[in-house]
């Protein structure tokens, strides 16, 4: 037989193995895409709120400077001073930083979903074997990364070459704008040749994040043997189940015998099939069936009975029904009360006589 670690992976991966996966934090994941959301959400935040954001710290800086004649300037004002700045441009940012957190939080969310582990940070010695390196360093997926890399940074390039030529002839127009005008068109230019390299990068990255979920389901295939072993530890051992299985039918089969003594009538077929009945008129609605067997089981059935000179009726079409019909421990079907209605007349009148 093959050796099985030169099986290929060609099954899909079963849950328990996506599931561990999944604990070692092994999960399709494109670091591009977090990175894409988080720069398109800085430019859209920017763009939104650059400008109160601008004019509220210039504003800011031009009454420190007006003031800043009359200030003390001693070391715990100095303190203070630089306390009140930090605080309000604090606060400035803050909202902007909020929406770049919440969209980091989100693209990784929206990838794999919550994830909390630390299994990926545990050290490992076989990360730092450099045979191992170098083989990762020349590996497809390595190659892979790098062509996918030089694609992305060409594309990217290229989106913000355009972007910028596209407003080239406005730059002539500048001469004869002010500071501040200037600074504006510098700003909201930039943000225009931001936001649409981030763009491109998203569409790149969501292509990625497709490139990663193949690759980690690709990465996660099983060998048939793999399969064969997780059903097998799953479902347990063919042979101990059928151990386990042996062992509950001859503990069902003493049971079932040591409650014939309980019996009041056996019905037999007569040498194939026995059945034993029980009935209580005062506390069962039905006959209830004891104990019930086939050839050698009917055999030791009838044996039991004699022993406990419990009567043995012969009627075998009686005897196939019920055999067919009932289960150990359950009561006589309607259609066969009649019947079996009979037999216990019949035992009744048995007992009378003998009384």
């Amino acid at each position: 037989m093959a050796d099985d670690s030169f099986q290929e992976k060609t099954e899909q991966a079963t849950q328990k193995r996506r599931t561990e996966s999944r604990k070692e934090g092994k999960v399709p994941k494109s670091s591009e895409l977090n990175s894409a959301v988080v720069l398109l959400t800085a430019f859209v935040a920017l763009s939104l709120t650059g400008t109160r954001f601008f004019a509220k710290l210039s504003s800011g800086f031009r009454i420190y400077y007006q003031e800043i004649a009359r200030m003390p300037v001693t070391t715990d004002d100095m303190q203070h001073y630089a306390y009140l700045g930090a605080k309000s441009v604090f606060f400035l940012l803050l909202p902007f930083l909020s929406a770049i957190m919440l969209a980091g939080v989100a693209a990784g969310v929206g990838q794999s979903g919550f994830l909390w582990t630390f299994k990926p940070l545990k050290p490992s010695f076989s990360k730092m074997n450099p045979a191992k390196g170098l083989k990762r360093l020349f590996s497809p997926k390595s190659s892979v990364e790098l062509l996918k890399n030089g694609l992305v940074l060409i594309i990217i390039t290229s989106v913000a070459y355009d972007a910028i030529m596209s407003i080239k002839d406005t730059f002539l127009t500048l001469t004869h704008e002010d500071v501040d005008s200037i600074l504006m068109f510098i700003a909201s230019s930039m943000l225009k040749v931001g936001i649409r390299t981030a763009l491109a990068l998203l569409i790149l990255a969501f292509f990625d994040f497709l490139y990663q979920r193949w690759q980690n389901q690709r990465d996660m295939r099983m060998t048939k043997k793999e399969v064969k072993d997780e059903q097998m530890q799953a479902e347990g051992d063919p042979k101990v189940k059928s151990a386990i299985r042996s062992m509950q039918e001859k503990l069902t089969r003493q049971r079932m015998m040591s409650s014939i003594a309980e019996a009041d009538v056996v019905i037999t077929n007569p040498t194939h099939l026995a059945v034993a009945l029980k009935y209580d008129p005062g506390q069962m609605g039905a006959p209830i069936v004891l104990a019930k067997g086939a050839r050698l089981i009917a055999q030791r059935i009838k044996d039991i009975a004699k022993e406990h000179n419990i009567p043995i009726y012969e009627n075998k079409p009686l005897a196939r029904s019920l055999f067919k019909l009932c289960d150990i421990g359950t009561r006589v079907p309607p259609e066969l009360f009649q019947a079996v209605a009979e037999v216990f007349a019949h035992v009744y009148q048995l007992k009378e006589r003998r009384n």
